[in-house]
């Protein structure tokens, strides 16, 4: 059994305080969940209700909710030790950062302590402009890298964030060049990509790995992506930091996004399914030598960031996914959705977009989106909507095939009937 995680009730007042917010009446409109317990592939909701989760918290939970392995890891390590300290180290994380950076491509040797992915990116912008010289930075529209103002600046449109506004200057928008294109429109993107490289005053561009997950869109990007970015920033000097957080450990059919390409970036960030959600963590990945040399300017510090618990749980966690090969799981898994659905593009669905087990459904507009999810909820499978007409689909890679057959039962009858 998993361990439970159950919402205390709380007092009148404040529940009243919650519900007539703002921000509670905007979720509430989008399926507000308050959960009480979970394990697995399962969700309950406060009334006791059982759902088929095919979300794993956006990412997070990519071994199955309350993972047990992961707790007793939790558990063995806060009789040893739960906090670190900013002037040293804990041997867990020692072994953390040594068994992370084994895993990946050569060179990138040196880990950043954070809290999560924003932070995490966030320290891969001040490294690249500490480590440059330069301030412009490129990201791409409609894509999320988190909650900060470098990170909002990467892809939030101006109107989105005019309450907030000025945001951290010198952030180039492009759009973001999709599977769709065709190859004339990408030579064209890549042509406009290095005019812009070609002055020399950008330190970096931030993407994820061929794939938007954070936005909600599932965006596939052209074949050939990433490689095609990576020649042109390493011959304009230009950093590649590249947003693992919603494609790390497994979630697109290979351990890390990068894979799928075999692009070595020059920074890669990671959060989310680091940890399998049990704790806050997160890391910016790179060259010792770039990190060394930028120390001085960037203060590196995050007091929370890799606490020995969190630490022990991200070990197990990437220890399950070495062992498990779990990226193979995700990739036969996801790989059986798209087949299930299929045969109802053209009809009830406009169109797939997938990628391992991160698959997004386009639906004809986002009333039917809403209008799927709702019943979806009704009949038991907790999936959301990504962004307007956009179903996204992340079920635990873990998720057994019952599971797995019982949720696209209902998602199949529920896209037939809308």
């Amino acid at each position: 059994m998993g361990f439970n995680y159950k919402i205390n009730p709380i007092n009148t007042k404040l529940n009243h305080m919650i519900e007539n917010s703002i921000v509670y009446r905007n979720l509430k409109k989008y399926n507000f969940f308050r959960m009480s317990k979970a394990e697995g592939s399962y969700i309950w909701d406060e009334k006791g209700k059982r759902y088929i989760d095919f979300t794993s918290g956006w990412n997070v939970t990519n071994l199955g909710w309350n993972n047990l392995e992961v707790a007793e890891a939790i558990i063995s390590q806060v009789k040893k030790n739960a906090q670190g300290l900013l002037w040293g180290s804990d041997p867990i994380q020692e072994e953390y950062s040594a068994k992370l950076t084994s895993v990946l491509p050569k060179g990138l040797d040196a880990c950043a302590k954070a809290t999560g992915g924003t932070e995490a990116v966030e320290v891969a912008i001040k490294v690249a402009r500490a480590a440059t010289g330069r301030k412009k930075i490129i990201g791409f529209k409609k894509s999320y890298h988190g909650q900060l103002f470098a990170a909002l600046a990467l892809g939030y449109s101006p109107e989105m964030v005019e309450k907030i506004s000025p945001l951290v200057p010198e952030f180039i928008q492009m759009d973001f060049p999709t599977s769709e294109l065709g190859e004339d429109n990408f030579k064209k993107f890549l042509v406009v990509f290095e005019e812009i490289l070609s002055k020399k005053d950008v330190a970096a561009l931030v993407t994820e790995p061929g794939i938007i997950t954070g936005w909600g869109s599932t965006l596939i990007a052209y074949p050939g992506f990433l490689k095609a970015v990576r020649e042109l920033t390493e011959k304009y000097g230009t950093l590649l930091i590249i947003d693992e957080v919603g494609t790390g450990f497994s979630r697109t059919g290979k351990l890390f996004g990068i894979e799928h390409e075999g692009v070595t970036p020059d920074i890669v960030a990671f959060a989310k399914g680091i940890a399998n959600g049990v704790s806050a963590i997160g890391t910016a990945v790179g060259r010792s030598d770039v990190f060394e040399a930028t120390f001085p300017h960037i203060n590196l510090v995050s007091t929370l960031g890799w606490t020995p618990i969190a630490c022990a749980a991200a070990l197990k966690t990437l220890e399950i996914n070495l062992r498990d090969k779990v990226w193979e799981q995700a990739e036969s898994k996801g790989n059986y959705i798209v087949e299930k659905l299929n045969p109802l593009v053209g009809n009830a669905i406009v169109d797939i977009r997938s990628q391992g087990m991160e698959i997004g459904i386009g639906l004809k507009d986002g009333e039917t989106a809403r209008k799927a999810i709702d019943e979806c909820f009704a009949k038991g499978l907790h999936i959301v909507v990504g962004n307007d007409n956009n179903l996204q689909v992340m079920p635990p890679l873990t998720i057994n095939q019952k599971d797995l057959d019982d949720g696209l039962e209902i998602l199949i009858s529920v896209l037939l009937s809308i």
